[in-house]
């Protein structure tokens, strides 16, 4: 059985008061188009188009996310999700079902939309709705059944009898359609009175009639929750940020405190890895076994080698290799790798460098640009002055070197095998290999030394 996917995801989202459409506003690092897509495909769904409205579509020019591969339809009007999907028509290739879904309903399991489709096909429905039974159901349509227990409707919560009320059976609003007998269905939709919108729920009615509607039901609240607005998204991260801490601690991840480790989506990392409270671990980020991450520590898009320890420091886009120590409140930036062994001290910056294997960068340094070797020591509060006010220049530092405290070295400069710097050097030019320098400038005192 071939399964499409549509994405509906060109309401406003005005209760999100914001600039930004709602479609991508993040929970744990992606956005919430992203998160649907991301559900669709670990199903096996791969052919998915999302609708957007015109400010989505302009503001996708700029996103980076998973949506590569996914075809993009606009809903030019506001004519409800009946005619938003319509708008996904000629997009739909050759398919036995279509899945249906909301952009801000992204607490659904894989689980669930398995049986969601699963069932659908099984019983060879036309209409198949995922509900859920929530704690509060206020502000959300209610599924009807019959006596069955197949939907009868979906009524929406401004359109609620007595009789429904009470009823805590919500739509989550992700369906499962025959792609043959649907979209005869949606031309078929009214718009309501109340709103001039023509409202998906409808063709639930329809399949009702000839008995082949179906419905699947999540006895977890969380699946029913959805976003409209930031109080509603900070919820559903929150949901999601336990079951990921969950997920985590029960492959062999210890968590010093879960309620404040913060992991965002799809992170891996692992056995035997601790992780201390008020660290954020950031998409696209993987944490090998033993690893130590101490408290406050930031981690984006890094990858971080086994038996590494980051005591409360920042790694953006970089990698820490194994046994790497990084000390607190150190910056580590830009594509920079700190190789086997290596050591950088606290309050300490590396950007688009290199740092050997064996090597130690001390507290207060900055290397930008550089590339140093194995067993190399840095003095504390080295800098390499890479910048000039027009552009960047590298700074070689080759095996064995030992760079005194407080050196200053002024890009493009190489430093030799095993050559030295005094304490407070000012370096403007090439250190020979075996070679010692200090001063301002710095000389070579080698040869007078040995005299």
């Amino acid at each position: 059985m071939i399964t499409t996917g549509i994405i509906l995801a060109a309401g406003r989202g005005k209760r999100m008061q914001s600039n930004l459409p709602k479609p991508l506003h993040k929970v744990t690092g992606l956005a919430l188009v992203d998160h649907t897509v991301r559900i669709m495909r670990i199903v096996g769904i791969q052919d998915i188009t999302i609708v957007v409205s015109p400010a989505l579509e302009e503001a996708l020019d700029s996103h980076q996310g998973l949506l590569s591969g996914v075809k993009i339809v606009v809903q030019s009007n506001e004519l409800g999700t009946a005619d938003a999907m319509i708008s996904a028509r000629s997009s739909v290739g050759k398919c036995d079902s279509v899945v249906v879904a909301p952009v801000d309903m992204v607490l659904i399991t894989t689980e669930i939309l398995s049986e969601l489709i699963a069932v659908h096909n099984s019983s060879n429905a036309l209409a198949t709705v995922m509900g859920a039974r929530v704690e509060d159901p206020t502000g959300l349509g209610r599924i009807r059944l019959d006596n069955s227990g197949n939907p009868e409707r979906v009524v929406e919560d401004h359109e609620l009898n007595d009789d429904l009320v009470e009823s805590n059976l919500v739509n989550t609003a992700w369906y499962c359609f025959s792609n043959s007998w649907v979209w005869d269905q949606l031309d078929s939709v009214a718009p309501a009175t109340e709103t001039g919108e023509m409202y998906l729920p409808r063709v639930i009615e329809y399949a009702h009639k000839t008995a082949q509607s179906r419905v699947v039901i999540s006895e977890d609240s969380e699946v029913g929750m959805g976003v409209n607005d930031r109080i509603e998204l900070a919820k559903v991260e929150a949901v999601m940020r336990r079951r990921i801490n969950y997920t985590h601690m029960a492959n062999g991840v210890s968590l010093k405190d879960p309620a404040n480790t913060y992991i965002d989506i799809d992170v891996e990392i692992g056995r035997d890895t601790s992780i201390g409270p008020g660290s954020h671990i950031g998409i696209r980020s993987k944490l090998g076994s033993n690893v130590v991450i101490g408290p406050n520590t930031q981690i984006i898009a890094s990858n971080i080698s086994d038996d590494a320890v980051v005591d409360g420091a920042r790694i953006h886009e970089s990698f820490i290799g194994k046994g790497v120590y990084v000390g607190a409140n150190s910056l580590i930036r830009n594509g920079a790798e700190v190789h086997a062994n290596a050591k950088v001290g606290n309050l300490a910056e590396i950007k688009n460098s290199v740092i050997g294997v064996g090597s130690s960068v001390s507290h207060f340094s900055y290397l930008g640009d550089a590339t140093v070797g194995a067993k190399v020591n840095i003095g504390a509060g080295t800098v390499t002055c890479n910048y000039d006010g027009k552009g960047k220049h590298e700074t070689v530092i080759e095996h064995h070197a030992m760079i005194g405290s407080s050196t200053m070295i002024v890009a493009p400069v190489n430093i030799g095998v095993g050559a030295k710097t005094g304490a407070g050097s000012v370096v403007r030019n090439d250190v020979p290999a075996g070679d010692t320098v200090a001063g301002v400038p710095a000389k070579s005192i080698k040869f007078k030394n040995k005299k």
